[in-house]
C-alpha cells in the first residue's frame, strides 16, 4: 500500500496518472480476446480439506511461546504435513480421477498443484476458457487463460476439495499512478535508510555477516520489475552498498520497471536492503492472492528450494470480500468456497509458514480502519471491514506513523540530503500517520474470522476498556485476532525509479523497513548459533509484557480518515475508527522499535 510525489532537487513536479477507473473496484484491466486454444498448458491448484488442525495448534503453541522446553524448534514440512494430510483414500481416488482425464497433478497434501490442456480441464471441470489480454500494460502485451464461468466441484469430491484457484480468478489489480502536486502538505523532511537508523536504534556500521540470513519480498500479478540500476543509484544517494542486488527471483520477475508503475516493487526492495545491509533478499511474484503465496512456500519447502527467513507482505483487501480482489468483482463462491474458508485456509498456510521458522510481516493498509474496499465511505453505518492478510493470527502486521517533529540528519550526511531544497529527518516524535496531513492513514482492526489469540487477550483487554476511541459496539468484533502488533515511519520516503527520485507514502514502506531491522535481530541469532525467529508474536508480546522499552510508544492519532486517491475530485472521508493510547492500540501496535532493546529480548 502506498501513495506518491515526485521530488526533484530544484522543484516539485506533478505525477502523470494512469487511468483506471472504479478504483474501489479495479478488476476491469482484462479484455476478453477469444476462446483459448484446446492445447494451452494451464495450471490451478486445488485445495484440500484438511484435518487434525487441533493437534497443529498444540504444536504451534509448544514451538512459539518462550519458556516452552520447544520454543523455537521449527519444523519441517513434510512433519507438518504429517498432522494434517486429508483423507488418504479420497487423496488417492482423486489423483486417480485427475490423472484419467490426462491432468498432470503433483500432490502436496495441503493442495494439490495441477496442469493440463485447456480441453482436458474444460472436460474435467466443466470449465470454458478464454483469452484475456491486459488493457494496462502497454510496452508488452500480456495474456492470460482465465475459465469465463466458475469451475465445478465434482460431486464425489466436494468433501474433499474446500475451493480452486487460477481457473477463473484473476490476478491482483494493477493499481492507479495517482496525480498528485507535491505541495504544503508534504512537510520539511524526507525520510532515508540513515533516518531509520537513527529513529529505531540501528547502528550504522552494522553489516549482517551470516550465510543463513535472508529476507524477501512479494508482488501479486502477472509480473512485477525492478530496475538494478535505480536500486544502486538510491544506495550511492542515501550512503548505502553500490553493488546492492537481488539474490535470487521466483517467478514472472524483470530487473527493469514494468509499466504501469506502480513503484510497489521498487519502494519495498530500496528500503528492506536499505535498512539491512549484508542479508541475502530474494523477490517473489505470485499470479494469484494470498492461499497461493502460502501454497508457493510450503511448495518450495517441500522441493528443497530456498526461502527466506523474513518476508514483508505491503497488500490486503478487506478480510470478508477476499475473493472479489481477484475475481473480476464475484466473490468465493466462484472457487467453491467462501471468503471464510479462503482465509481460514490462507491462516493454516501462514500457521505452517510460521512453524518452519520463517517470519511474515504485514503493512496493516493505508486507508484507516475502513480499508481500500471503503475508501470513499459509502458503508458508513456496516460493520468495519478488517484488512486481509492484516487481520491474520499468524502473521506480524505493521502499521504507519509520521514525525510530529524531528532533528535533521546528523552528519556525514549522503549525497541525497545534501541537495538544495532537501531536508532529511534525523530521530524524532512519531505519530499515527493520518490523513489530511499525510497521503495516507495507517489501518487497523479486528477480525471477524480468527479469535483473539492468547499472547493478545491481555494488550487488546486493556485497550478495550482505556476509554481510547473506539466504533460503536456493533460495527466490530471485540473478540476477534486485533491488529496492528507494531509500527512504523511510513511518510514521505524517498525512492528512485527510472532514474528519478521520488517521494512515497504508506504502510508499504513501514513493512519492508521493519522486516529488515528483524532480519538484522535473526543475523544476530543465528550468529549465536541460535534458531530463527520464525512466528514472532508469541515472543514479541511476551517480551513487551516484561519490558516495554522494546518499542517506543505511540499514543497520538486514530485511523478514522481514510486514503488520498484518485485525482483529488473525491477527498478523503472518515468512518468510524479507532484511537491511539498509552501500550498496546488498533492503530500503532505497541509502537515502533527499538532495536538495541528488541534485540537483547529476542535473540
Amino acid at each position: 500500500f502506498f501513495s506518491m510525489r515526485v521530488i526533484s532537487s530544484i522543484a516539485l513536479l506533478l505525477i502523470v496518472s494512469i487511468g483506471v477507473s472504479a478504483l474501489e473496484y479495479p478488476w476491469t484491466e482484462w479484455q476478453e480476446v477469444g476462446r483459448s486454444s484446446g492445447d494451452e498448458i494451464v495450471s490451478f491448484t486445488l485445495a484440500l480439506k484438511l484435518q487434525n488442525l487441533d493437534v497443529l495448534d498444540d504444536l504451534h503453541a509448544r514451538i512459539t511461546t518462550p519458556g516452552s522446553p520447544e520454543f523455537r524448534q521449527w519444523r519441517t514440512m513434510e512433519e507438518l504435513n504429517e498432522i494434517t494430510k486429508p483423507d488418504t483414500f479420497l487423496v488417492a481416488k482423486l489423483m486417480a480421477w485427475l490423472s484419467r482425464h490426462n491432468l498432470h497433478a503433483e500432490n502436496y497434501y495441503d493442495f494439490i498443484k495441477v496442469s493440463g490442456t485447456v480441453e482436458n480441464v474444460e472436460t474435467a471441470f466443466l470449465a470454458e476458457y478464454h483469452a484475456y489480454e491486459n488493457l494496462l500494460r502497454t510496452v508488452e502485451t500480456v495474456v492470460i487463460h482465465r475459465s469465463a464461468i466458475h469451475p465445478t466441484i465434482p460431486t464425489q469430491f466436494q468433501d474433499l476439495i474446500v475451493f480452486i484457484t487460477n481457473v477463473s480468478n484473476f490476478p491482483y489489480p494493477t493499481r492507479a499512478r495517482y496525480a498528485r502536486a507535491t505541495g504544503a502538505d508534504v512537510g520539511s523532511y524526507y525520510v532515508v535508510p540513515g533516518t531509520l537508523r537513527a529513529q529505531y536504534g540501528v547502528p550504522a556500521s552494522y553489516v549482517a555477516s551470516n550465510a543463513n540470513s535472508s529476507q524477501g519480498l512479494v508482488e501479486f500479478g502477472t509480473q512485477a520489475g525492478v530496475s538494478i540500476t535505480d536500486l544502486q543509484k538510491f544506495m550511492q544517494l542515501t550512503g548505502g552498498d553500490t553493488s546492492a542486488n537481488l539474490t535470487y527471483t521466483v517467478g514472472n520477475f524483470k530487473f527493469t520497471p514494468v509499466d504501469p508503475v506502480d513503484l510497489e516493487s521498487t519502494l519495498d526492495v530500496q528500503y528492506i536492503m536499505g535498512i539491512a545491509p549484508g542479508v541475502a533478499t530474494s523477490f517473489y511474484v505470485v499470479d494469484g492472492w494470498i492461499y497461493d503465496f502460502t501454497t508457493l512456500i510450503q511448495q518450495r519447502a517441500t522441493d528443497n528450494q530456498p526461502n527466506p527467513l523474513v518476508f514483508s507482505i505491503s497488500y490486503g483487501w478487506a478480510e470478508s470480500d477476499q475473493c472479489s480482489i481477484v475475481g473480476q468483482g464475484t466473490g468465493c463462491g466462484q472457487l467453491g468456497g467462501s471468503s471464510q474458508t479462503y482465509v481460514e485456509n490462507s491462516n493454516v498456510g501462514f500457521q505452517k509458514v510460521g512453524m518452519l521458522g520463517i517470519t511474515v510481516f504485514v503493512a496493516s493498509g493505508d486507508a484507516g480502519a475502513a480499508t481500500k474496499e471503503n475508501i470513499h465511505c459509502r458503508k458508513r453505518h456496516d460493520p468495519i471491514q478488517p484488512d486481509y492478510p492484516a487481520s491474520s493470527n499468524y502473521v506480524t502486521t505493521v502499521g504507519g506513523t509520521m514525525y510530529s517533529s524531528a532533528q535533521t540528519l546528523a552528519s556525514p550526511l549522503p549525497p541525497f540530503c545534501t541537495e538544495n531544497k532537501v531536508t532529511c529527518a534525523g530521530s524524532g516524535t512519531e505519530i499515527v500517520s493520518q490523513v489530511p496531513e499525510a497521503l495516507i492513514t495507517s489501518g487497523g482492526g479486528f477480525s471477524n474470522v480468527a479469535p483473539t489469540p492468547s499472547w493478545q487477550v491481555g494488550p487488546v483487554g486493556t485497550y478495550l476498556k482505556s476509554g481510547a476511541l473506539l466504533p460503536p459496539a456493533t460495527e466490530f468484533n471485540s473478540s476477534g485476532r486485533a491488529y496492528p502488533d507494531i509500527t512504523a515511519l511510513a511518510h514521505h520516503f524517498m525512492i528512485v525509479e527510472r532514474g528519478e527520485s521520488l517521494s512515497v507514502d504508506g504502510t508499504s514502506a513501514s513493512s519492508p523497513l521493519t522486516a529488515g531491522i528483524f532480519a538484522l535481530v535473526n543475523d544476530n541469532i543465528l550468529n549465536s548459533g541460535g534458531s530463527p525467529l520464525g512466528f514472532l508474536n508469541p515472543a514479541l508480546y511476551s517480551a513487551y509484557l516484561s519490558s516495554s522499552d522494546i518499542v517506543q510508544d505511540v499514543v497520538y492519532g486514530n485511523n478514522t480518515t481514510t486514503e488520498k486517491s484518485g485525482v483529488g475530485i473525491r477527498p478523503p472521508c472518515t468512518t468510524a475508527g479507532y484511537g491511539a493510547t498509552t501500550g498496546w492500540d488498533a492503530v500503532s501496535g505497541f509502537g515502533s522499535p527499538n532495536y538495541p532493546n528488541l534485540l537483547k529480548a529476542l535473540a
